[in-house]
């Protein structure tokens, strides 16, 4: 089985309690930036200053870029009074958090209404805008950028770059992605036995009995560990096919043999996982390779933006030393 984005984050929370491309030319009444997404394309008169972020990526990016939201939509009930993530305190208290049905449950779209009010005259929807007609909505109210491309998760990087070019910060956007990418190379430098070895990052919903993977190369989740070198299980990545997420029972335990796992017991704990037939043996946990996160933790590399690695990357750090000898 497939599974998504939105799926993932919504499991966890139930379990618990294109690229694209842009043009800036000037004309009469300012900037004009287009970006194609996977419903299209977007374009954006002038520079925004009332900017919705309904997905927490987004929120990232214009955050790293210096820029408020008037809303958002970030980690809901798993976060802090505020719905945030710990690397999302920087974000105003005048900004209002959207409705978190979104985030709690698949498939719930977000409120129009709600964002309408916000009058806002740029959304950042990402994977939050889940069809056509979320997106011919939500277009109604402002520009929409949607998803970039149909991969689950698009690559940060991405984001960061067309947000530079939409809103005239170009240089700090190239200084925030070589940065963050430059950090994650240094310590493929310093740990180059990481090269050619496999890594996961999964989650098991104890409520449900299910085993969640991330196993599609392309992927933004697996943007880290790509860039350090390493692969995901190419069987895995055979077996999910397109979308890239599978949801296993429990008996296919043995999914997670990879040098590296990063798992969220969700609704459980390691000693319940060291119960399931097979885990024990898994080379993650003989070879000192597995990684068991919390939620924001496993949230920061599921949905990752420049903020949330750095948050989430010094976590999983010591089992990636283990492995690289």
């Amino acid at each position: 089985m497939k599974f998504s984005a939105v799926a993932l984050l919504g499991a966890l929370v139930v379990g618990i309690s294109g690229c694209a491309s842009s043009d800036a030319d000037e004309i009469a009444d300012g900037r004009v930036s287009t970006v194609d997404h996977k419903f299209g394309a977007t374009t954006i008169t002038g520079t925004p200053t009332r900017i919705v972020a309904a997905d927490t990526q987004w929120l990232d990016a214009l955050l790293e870029l210096g820029i408020q939201p008037v809303g958002y939509l970030a980690a809901g009930p798993m976060g802090d009074e505020r719905g945030l993530f710990p690397w999302e305190s920087g974000v105003d208290a005048s900004a209002k958090e959207l409705d978190r049905s979104a985030i709690q449950q698949f498939g719930v779209p977000l409120k129009a209404e709600e964002i309408a009010a916000l009058d806002p005259d740029l959304i950042l929807g990402g994977f939050s805008v889940a069809d056509q007609d979320d997106f011919d909505q939500l277009s109604k109210i402002a520009p929409t950028i949607a998803g970039l491309s149909d991969v689950q998760v698009d690559p940060w990087q991405d984001q960061v770059e067309i947000l530079g070019r939409v809103l005239d910060k170009e240089s700090r956007a190239d200084e925030i992605v070589e940065s963050t990418n430059g950090q994650i190379d240094a310590l493929a430098q310093r740990l180059p036995g990481l090269k050619g070895k496999t890594a996961l990052l999964s989650q098991y919903v104890f409520p449900a009995s299910q085993l969640v993977i991330v196993a599609d190369p392309k992927d933004g989740a697996s943007g880290l560990f790509t860039r350090l070198g390493m692969l995901l299980p190419p069987k895995l990545v055979e077996e999910a096919g397109v979308g890239g997420r599978l949801i296993l029972s429990p008996e296919r335990v043995d999914a997670l043999s990879a040098d590296v796992v990063v798992l969220l017991p969700n609704g459980g704990t390691l000693e319940d996982m060291m119960k399931l037939p097979g885990f024990a043996d898994l080379p993650a946990v003989k070879g000192g390779g597995l990684a068991i996160v919390d939620y924001p933790t496993v949230a920061g590399l599921n949905t990752p933006s420049s903020l949330s690695l750095e948050y989430s990357l010094e976590s999983i750090t010591p089992q990636l030393e283990a492995v690289a000898g």
